[in-house]
This record gives C-alpha cells, structure tokens and sequence, in this order.
C-alpha cells in the first residue's frame, strides 16, 4: 500500500554560507507545466534528471541547500484549485538505477526570467539575469555557513546579478537591477521515511522507498507556482560529494481536480495551515 498525501493550504499563504556552492541558475526551461484546467487529464513532463540523489532532503535542515541539486517545475492556476502532483523515478540519467527516491516541493511564487523579465535596449530585447544561489543578494539575505538559498520546508530567497548595459562588462552601467525571488512555501511530500530522508522534524514520507510519491495540495489560489524535485536521500551527500554529481531520471505529472466544498473543508478542520491527511491506494 503506498500513501498519497493530501497537504491543505488558507487562501492567505501565511509566511512561515557558502559550502559547496555551484553556479546553480534557476529556469525553467523545458519544465512548464502551463496553465492548469480543472477536470483536464494530467499533464507530464519525463525527459528531465535531477542532479545527485540528496537535493531535496539535504535542504531540509539547519544549514539549507543548494537549488542546483534538483529541478524547478512551474504551473498557472486562473482558477482556484487542488493540485495533484505525481513523481516516479525511470532508468535514465548516470547514477545507479532503481535507486533515486523523490521529495517535492510546492511554491508560490517564480524565479527571476521565468515570464521573460526584461527591458528593450534600442531595439534588443535584454532578459535579466537568472537566479543563483552565489548572487550578492542571495549570499546577503541568508546566514553565514549555509550552503545556498533553497529550503524545503519553508519560505526562502534567491538572488541574481545585475544585468549591464553592455553584457559582462561593469563599467558599462546597469540595465537591469539584481533583485531577489521570494517563495511562499505550500507543502512538501517525500518518499519514503526518515532511515533515508533523515530525522528532521516536520518531514512525513509516504513510508514506502518505492522511487514514487504524490500529494495532493488543496486551497490552492489563482497564480504562478514554482515546483521543486530532487532527492530524498539525505546520506547520499557523503557519497556524492563532487561535481559531476550522478544524474537521476523522473516522470513528473501535474493535474488540477475541483476543490471540495467549503463546508467539507470546515469539517475537515482545513483552516490549519499545513494541516496533513493521507488516504491510501494500491502502489
């Protein structure tokens, strides 16, 4: 038996280093899932690897994670909306197969460049710079020690560069001001338990390290969504320690389902942010 979780969210999305940094960019290129229509069959997105088997559980504790060691996914909802979201690991990429496990992630919100940002220049349409965990800003708007910006569990930011007038060079003036992204956070889901994910409170697994989970995310507003995966083997780090990190192959589906009727979301004590059930299928 394999759990799906179901993770309820308000309207009102309340807000809840250095080491081993790469030049992590963060788009979405290849991985937008588009916009959301309600009852319409499931959208997938299976020709994507994730970089090392640890990026998701390794952002879950005291000193962050680096947003390079996973992938961004985005979706619109134009109307409000539950949010099923399925990953299952495949053969492809370089790392051992049959051994990636997933954890993921759910946002409001949008890196930089992920609507096209940017400004005519004389007839040049120049995009801002892409978000990375090294940024000036991202390095400023966190602790000192951390490994980079990302956080699983909660609210984070990242930054990215100015954009100069004459690209590369400084002294040329800045076009387009560095800025940070700000991610509310929804909810998470993780395969497996904490004997791989490891035994940071607040992380529940479907309890069964299958290559496979799925959640649902209820109360969901109209907007853009940033969906991250990677992997939820926190002890893979001691092993992965170098770049290049093993490549992992996943399938990720998304798909928009009607909300439940308000009076079952009262009844059902919804009104808790982060508020957890499961209900349980055949794997």
């Amino acid at each position: 038996m394999k759990k799906i979780f179901a993770v309820w969210a308000t309207a009102a999305l309340a807000a809840l280093g250095t080491a081993h940094l790469a030049p992590a960019h963060i788009g979405y290129t290849n991985r937008n899932f588009g916009a959301l229509l309600v009852g319409a069959p499931a959208s997938s997105i299976n020709n994507q690897t994730m970089s090392s088997a640890f990026g998701w559980a390794d952002a879950t504790d005291a000193d962050w994670g680096d947003s390079h060691r996973g992938r961004f996914f985005r979706f619109t909802l134009t109307t409000a909306a539950s949010v099923m979201v399925t990953v299952q690991r495949n053969a492809s990429g370089t790392g051992t197969p049959g051994t990636f496990l997933p954890g993921i992630s759910v946002y409001s919100g949008l890196a930089q460049r992920a609507n096209n940002e940017g400004l005519d220049q004389g007839g040049t349409f120049r995009t801002e710079a892409l978000a990375h965990d090294g940024a000036e800003l991202s390095v400023a708007s966190r602790p000192a020690g951390t490994e980079g910006s990302f956080r699983s569990l909660v609210d984070f930011s990242i930054g990215n560069d100015d954009t100069f007038n004459t690209a590369g060079d400084p002294s040329s003036g800045i076009l387009i001001p560095a800025r940070l992204a700000n991610f509310t956070y929804i909810g998470h889901a993780a395969d497996g338990t904490s004997d791989n994910f490891g035994s940071v409170p607040g992380i529940i697994g479907d309890g069964n390290a299958d290559g496979f989970v799925a959640a649902t995310f209820h109360g969901l507003a109209v907007g853009d969504y940033s969906l991250f995966v990677g992997g939820a083997n926190y002890a893979a780090q001691l092993a992965e320690t170098t770049s290049p990190f093993p490549t992992y192959g996943v399938n990720v589906s998304v798909q928009a389902i009607p909300e439940p009727s308000t009076w079952a979301l009262i009844a059902l004590g919804a009104g808790f942010v982060g508020w957890r059930t499961f209900r349980r299928r055949n794997a």
